[in-house]
């Protein structure tokens, strides 16, 4: 195996490692997708979910069926790391991401610039990445859908102070281009029952088309000390949704719902505790 390589943590678990299972599948979550006519100016970031194919794979298509065909130098993937407790924001510092599908190529000499402008706040921590699933199940559907030659930037948010998203958008905002393309990677609701869920991750995703960091920060309060049927969190990665948000006011992106289900959608799944998965899009005004 090739040290400068990042290879699949998940394969097989969340998506098939099989390359032809593995097109066959997205194909098919693509081809799903209700068809739209709508007329938008370029998207620059999409929230989409990250649980396994099958129970979350066709809402995320429904966000990358919009970008399907599109342009795109650099991806900046975000979200929350579920498998390595630190500080700050994590980068990664391998030349490319392997997948079934191939080989996605790091932008490395941005990872350079992001460390020299905030030292303090962004490393690269490989370790953080190594088997977490977060952003790797971003990959197959960025390959299947964009076209080719453009590299990521895996940012993964650890645990941090209640501003890290002020920081980190303060951060990226000079260094965005309009052929950027952001990604959150995020799933909503965790463990409400079923009904809980479609009410809590309406009023989510309200907010975040809005741009509405205190409005949803003031929903998950309410949530949570509710404790509305065993809810423990709002979504997954909020660092990384709000540091979005941030970006999506200051700049004046709209931004529009897509899709919306839960766990207990899947057939034969518990609706008892669901986890909530949404896409929405961020396009320029």
């Amino acid at each position: 195996m090739n040290p400068e390589i990042r290879y699949p943590a998940v394969a097989e678990a969340f998506y098939p490692a099989d390359i032809r299972e593995l097109e066959s599948l997205i194909t098919s979550l693509l081809q799903q997708v209700k068809p739209e006519h709508k007329k938008r100016k370029k998207i620059r970031a999409i929230v989409t979910p990250h649980s396994g194919y099958l129970y979350s794979g066709s809402i995320a298509a429904c966000a990358y069926k919009a970008i399907t065909g599109s342009t795109f130098k650099n991806v900046f993937l975000m979200g929350h790391a579920h498998a390595y407790l630190f500080e700050g924001v994590a980068l990664d510092s391998h030349k490319a991401w392997h997948t079934p599908l191939g080989n996605v190529p790091v932008n490395t000499d941005m990872n350079a610039r992001l460390i020299g402008l905030a030292p303090e706040l962004v490393h690269e921590l490989n370790i953080a990445h190594h088997s977490d699933h977060t952003l790797e199940v971003q990959i197959p559907f960025l390959l299947r859908t964009l076209k080719p030659d453009f590299s990521i930037v895996p940012m993964l948010f650890g645990e941090n102070a209640i501003d890290v998203h002020l920081k980190t958008a303060d951060l990226l905002l000079p260094l965005l281009n309009p052929d950027d393309l952001l990604v959150v990677s995020t799933d909503l609701s965790h463990y409400p029952a079923y009904r809980d869920a479609n009410t809590i991750d309406r009023l989510t995703l309200e907010h975040i088309v809005s741009s509405d960091i205190d409005g949803l920060e003031e929903h998950e309060r309410r949530t949570i000390n509710e404790n509305a049927s065993d809810e423990i969190s709002l979504c997954c990665s909020p660092d990384a949704l709000k540091t979005l948000l941030v970006i999506a006011g200051r700049l004046g992106w709209h931004a529009e719902k897509l899709c919306y289900n839960n766990s207990g959608d899947t057939p034969h799944d518990d609706k008892m505790n669901v986890v909530g998965f949404g896409t929405v899009i961020f396009f320029e005004s």
